[in-house]
């Protein structure tokens, strides 16, 4: 044991204790670096669709198909009730559009695993009507503000896209 100049037996910091108080530094950064990158990696994705690439090459070919949409005329309307939700498509003129086959997507606003998919049947006055499952209320599924996505096909395979908001309440 080495003495100070005082020699009341205090142990000195050699280069030695430097070194291990340097190396337990850095091992304990790395440990912390290594907790966040597994769970950064293992949580969201932060992606909104499936192949968010492709989405963007096939970029002007969406802005196409939205052009034509938005020429055709048509129209959605939406009501929404609890554990129901009903759709009316509409034509250029007001008219209620029948023979399509509606299909939709109740997007939870963060997670991607809590999506809903959902499909319509045709009611006798023209509207599309799909039940919505309790899960999507419930403490499974948190988070009121879902997005809908839907797509109603026609019998030639165009196709008639929208994106609603919908606050589900408890």
């Amino acid at each position: 044991m080495a003495e100070t100049a005082s020699g009341k037996g205090k142990k000195l910091m050699t280069g030695k204790h430097v070194l291990y108080w340097v190396i337990g530094f850095f091992v304990a950064i790395f440990i912390a670096n290594g907790f966040f990158v597994y769970y950064a990696v293992s949580t969201f994705r932060g992606e909104d669709s499936m192949r968010p690439y492709q989405q963007g090459l096939n970029y002007n070919q969406t802005l196409a198909e939205r052009r034509a949409q938005a020429a055709s005329g048509w129209s959605a309307e939406i009501d929404l009730d609890t554990g129901r939700l009903e759709m009316t498509i509409r034509n250029r003129a007001g008219e209620a559009v029948s023979g399509l086959k509606v299909t939709g997507v109740l997007k939870h606003p963060t997670e991607t695993d809590l999506d809903i998919p959902l499909t319509f049947a045709q009611t006798e006055k023209n509207t599309y009507i799909s039940s919505i499952p309790p899960r999507a209320y419930g403490h499974k599924a948190p988070g009121k503000e879902w997005d809908l996505h839907t797509v109603a096909r026609k019998p030639d395979g165009s196709k008639f896209k929208t994106r609603n908001e919908l606050w589900l309440k408890q």
